[in-house]
């Protein structure tokens, strides 16, 4: 909780945990934005995979997208799964992966992935906003610290599991 309230800080926006459900992503935590126009409270909400931020970075790190079709939710919403994998290839060149109004128009989302111990992704942390406000210059600024956050996230699981102590911030994840 701690990275996820050190996010929410820095950016004043929603930031999300997340983690991989059957046919979706599963949306277990949430820090709510300073702002007044700002997202709505997604706690145990699934949302698809391929238009969402959380659910792309999951799929670029090892979750497997559901057989049947990529529904278009919006005019940017990627419906071809050639398109996908561009936009996953991406995501893994970069750390992070973006949506841009592709759940709902106006709403722009990054996430970073939580990383288990066999290279794939457990979980994910997002942040999201209206695109008033995450320009594309502050997308790469929250992609890079999205990417520091969750490797620390991921670093403290992977100490957690093998017994070893954590150095650092005391209940830093």
């Amino acid at each position: 909780r701690p990275a996820l309230e050190r996010l929410g800080n820095l950016t004043g926006e929603t930031i999300n945990l997340a983690v991989p459900a059957h046919d979706g992503v599963m949306q277990i935590d949430q820090v709510d934005p300073r702002f007044m126009l700002g997202a709505v409270n997604w706690l145990g909400r699934e949302v698809p995979y391929y238009c969402s931020a959380l659910g792309k970075v999951l799929l670029a790190y090892g979750a497997t997208l559901p057989a049947g079709r990529l529904v278009r939710l919006t005019d940017r919403t990627l419906t071809s799964r050639t398109a996908l994998a561009d936009d996953l290839q991406l995501t893994r060149e970069r750390g992070y992966a973006v949506a841009d109004g592709e759940l709902e128009p106006g709403l722009i989302a990054i996430a970073a992935p939580i990383m288990g111990d066999d290279d794939h992704a457990v979980a994910a942390i997002s942040v999201s906003g209206p695109a008033v406000r995450i320009t594309p210059a502050v997308v790469r600024r929250i992609g890079t610290q999205l990417v520091a956050e969750a490797l620390e996230v991921s670093t403290l699981l992977a100490r957690s599991r093998s017994g070893l102590a954590s150095p650092g911030r005391a209940g830093a994840a």
